[in-house]
């Protein structure tokens, strides 16, 4: 049993070789929850995630991308080129020192390395190799390529948003990146869990296809249950009545048992919070434009607070900076400041709950091979001289 004061993953070290975001999202995970995470990257060029700007013009290239700051942020870092025989070396004999092996490649990829699970498990028998791929690790769509707007539509999101009559619309950033990252995380827990009892690891598979499709998946149980899908009202979700205000977009969406409350807040008639059941178009078009007056006149975050005053759905479409501003984020502590030495300041999420007396230290996203001599020296007890000959041959 850990130390109550340690957070829950201390003590459990993890190899992160992932690229771009499903993978190393994973591994930021459990990092956040207090393992010992290590960044692999190849020498001289590193995560592709670090060439995606803007960039702070003072920074060392590659070291200053938002992507980068916050995927990476909590792991150390080193390089090794796992191509080459030597590179290989190096990296079966930290899997001898770890427990999770995160990688997020194409299929047969890792075969290529020859570095697959079997593999692994033949130098660490508990080793856990976690794989998040497009489609996962068998099936006929194996081998084939997917962006996100790929896994978006595929998987079901796409057909549900939008407006009906007009084309759907993807989400933007790379939300089924992140939710299967999030997937990856709690299945590894589990198979570190089980290593833990038996000794044995295990190859834990993870398709971002899946894990869009668990998202969602209350329509396709209705059309196998009743062959169509029955879910009242638009299946491509909610349309929202938005309203301009001094600094943004808010959000009304009183239904007619809040539309008297609505009224009084606005300052409309009495009369248009009683909809004329012969033609409420009417009422509710003529509460609108008291409500657009009245909105035009406060911050968007004013409206959302005057309707939650009054039991009246409200909300705002918040940007980043209205996020950063949050209250309600600031006083859970959900926000945190990181120094990193060339980005200056960075300001990143936490997770989205709480361990009491749990939390992980926090490290800044490690520069380029930042714990090359750490890492090796310690764990591998490689010695400077010899390190400089792995750097100099492009081993590391």
């Amino acid at each position: 049993m850990k130390n109550k004061e340690q957070p829950p993953l201390s003590g459990i070290r993890v190899l992160d070789i992932g690229r771009e975001i499903a993978g190393p999202f994973c591994a930021r995970l459990l990092a956040r929850l207090g393992a010992d995470v290590i960044k692999i990257e190849a020498p001289g060029r590193g995560d592709p995630i670090r060439g995606r700007g803007p960039f702070q013009a003072s920074a060392a290239k590659g070291e200053s991308g938002p992507m980068h700051l916050y995927l990476n942020e909590g792991k150390r870092g080193i390089t090794i080129d796992l191509a080459s025989v030597s590179g290989r070396e190096l990296f079966l004999k930290l899997v001898e020192k770890s427990h999770v092996v995160i990688e997020n490649f194409e299929p047969r990829v890792m075969d290529k390395l020859n570095l697959a699970g079997e593999v692994l498990r033949e130098r660490q028998a508990s080793i856990i190799v976690t794989s998040i791929s497009n489609f996962g690790n068998t099936g006929p769509y194996r081998d084939y390529r997917a962006s996100e707007l790929t896994m978006f539509s595929m998987g079901g999101h796409l057909y549900r948003s939008g407006q009906l009559g007009r084309p759907p619309i993807r989400m933007g950033g790379a939300p089924a990146e992140f939710l299967a990252a999030l997937s990856a995380a709690y299945g590894t827990m589990l198979a570190i869990r089980s290593a833990e009892e038996n000794g044995t690891g295990q190859n834990v598979d993870f398709s971002i296809l899946e894990s869009q499709v668990t998202s969602h998946a209350q329509a396709m149980v209705e059309v196998s249950y009743y062959g169509t899908e029955v879910a009242a009202g638009n299946p491509r979700g909610e349309t929202l009545r938005g309203v301009d205000t001094k600094d943004g977009m808010a959000m009304v969406s009183a239904q007619e048992q809040q539309m008297a409350r609505l009224a009084a807040l606005i300052g409309a008639p009495e009369e248009l919070g009683r909809p004329n059941p012969l033609d409420p178009g009417s009422s509710k078009q003529a509460l609108d434009e008291y409500l657009s007056r009245w909105a035009a006149d406060r911050t968007k975050r004013e409206v959302y607070e005057a309707g939650q005053g009054v039991h009246v759905p409200a909300s705002f479409a918040a940007n980043a900076a209205d996020l950063i501003e949050s209250p309600q984020y600031q006083h859970r502590g959900f926000l945190q400041e990181i120094d990193h030495p060339e980005a200056g300041t960075v300001t990143v999420p936490g997770l989205p709950f709480q361990w009491e007396n749990a939390w992980a230290p926090t490290r800044p996203a490690p520069c380029l091979g930042e714990h090359n001599i750490e890492v090796y020296s310690s764990l591998l007890d490689i010695s400077r001289e010899e390190l400089t000959q792995l750097s100099g041959a492009g081993v590391i």
